[in-house]
């Protein structure tokens, strides 16, 4: 499993918990966990996401990734 991988099914993870919170209803009525972290984590390695946003947030300390793009990206690629 690559780091991509395994970076997008936390992220995963952490959008299921997240979807069912006020601050994430939006999200949860227009996609899908699954499809969302694959969308930020293949934009996130792009560079072209904003990272700001609690489910990043908390993969990132999950994984134990510096919460910064280069730090993210880095670990992407890998």
């Amino acid at each position: 499993m690559t780091n991509k991988q395994i970076f997008q099914a936390a992220l995963q993870k952490n959008y299921t918990k997240l979807f069912v919170t006020p601050e994430y209803a939006y999200s949860a009525k227009v996609t899908t966990p699954e499809i969302l972290a694959e969308k930020m984590t293949n934009s996130l390695a792009n560079n072209t996401a904003n990272k700001d946003g609690a489910g990043i947030k908390n993969t990132c300390k999950e994984l134990g990734i510096k919460y910064t793009y280069t730090e993210i990206q880095q670990f992407l690629s890998k």
